[in-house]
């Protein structure tokens, strides 16, 4: 059971390894909106995403076990939090990626000492070839989502929000969340719902990947039946974890969606006014505030930009295909 208590004793085992990410304010969007906007920015954190949380957490606890080395399967940012917690723990890491990752977060993986072993994304499973290497090492397997420690590092991002809340004498009405497999809204949810119970927590997912949005609606957890590539690659998975999604269910309102047009929109408006270079995965939130996917005026609104791993070509690509 992930609560309160273990998200706080996760953050004081990995705070010292973390940045305690920036909040942004934008009187440009506030005034466009009517609203009060807070961008809380992973851009800035350790390996550029909020997966380093949950790896430290993870990992710490396994450290402290005497283990010496992992396995874990992800498009990226997941990949990366491993590899450095491994790093930092001075812990073997081996990590089963897509062929068509973005070449930068494989690079970044290796460089953080890993084994990187590289499987064809909708062919072949990654979690079956990541367990049978789990076995073959004898290492433990670490899941991006349906783990606890791993909900409880990721619960760390929305401590500090709603520290942020807190010291500034405010209150959340709505927190906007990037969404995969659901460890961040998960871990944030449960932060967020033990210091301000009335708060609206929103998952926001690809519209061609939206596991969430559906397990939500029937509320259990159900498959996609069919799944169309999005740019926002560290967000496709095709249902919900076994783990993450009675919390989601229990705290959130609603899921929403955004097209890959609207995501660029987003990570255009984002470069252009705070000059943060974000993945497209990291801007759904913000993208679901400026396609008008909620009414948000006279709340404040915590927005999550959840990672900045894209390269400099993609990126300006991206930029590119947004609306004007």
């Amino acid at each position: 059971m992930v609560n309160i208590s273990k998200i706080q004793d996760s953050y004081l085992r990995i705070k010292n390894y973390i940045v305690n990410t920036p909040i942004l304010v934008s009187d440009d969007l506030n005034k466009q909106f009517n609203a009060s906007f807070f961008l809380k920015n992973e851009v800035d954190q350790v390996t550029g995403s909020f997966k380093i949380r949950g790896a430290l957490s993870a990992l710490s606890n396994l450290k402290d076990k005497n283990v010496k080395g992992v396995v874990a399967f992800s498009s990226g940012n997941h990949a990366q939090g491993v590899s450095k917690a491994a790093q930092i723990f001075d812990m073997h890491s081996i990590i089963v990626m897509p062929e068509d990752a973005p070449q930068n977060k494989i690079e970044k993986t290796k460089a953080n000492g890993a084994e990187v072993v590289l499987y064809k994304r909708h062919i072949e499973s990654r979690e079956k070839i990541a367990m049978q290497i789990a076995e073959d090492n004898k290492y433990p397997l670490v899941k991006p989502f349906d783990n606890e420690d791993i909900i409880a590092g990721q619960g760390s991002f929305g401590l500090e929000a709603c520290e942020y809340f807190m010291q500034n004498n405010l209150v959340p009405n709505i927190v906007l969340s990037c969404t995969s497999g659901g460890g961040l809204v998960a871990g944030t949810s449960i932060a967020f719902k033990h210091y301000f119970p009335d708060v609206d927590i929103y998952p926001v997912e690809p519209k061609t990947c939206n596991d969430t949005e559906i397990s939500l609606k029937n509320k259990t957890r159900t498959r996609l039946k069919n799944h169309e590539p999005t740019i926002c690659d560290a967000l496709e998975v095709e249902i919900p974890g076994e783990i993450t999604f009675p919390i989601n269910l229990q705290n959130c309102t609603a899921g929403l969606t955004v097209t890959d047009e609207e995501v660029c929109t987003a990570m255009k408006y984002l470069y252009k006014e705070f000059n943060v270079k974000a993945e497209p995965s990291g801007c759904v939130s913000l993208a679901a505030v400026l396609s008008g996917k909620l009414s948000c005026e006279g709340k404040n609104i915590l927005i999550t930009i959840s990672g900045g791993n894209v390269d400099d070509k993609d990126f300006s690509n991206y930029l590119k295909l947004a609306k004007d």
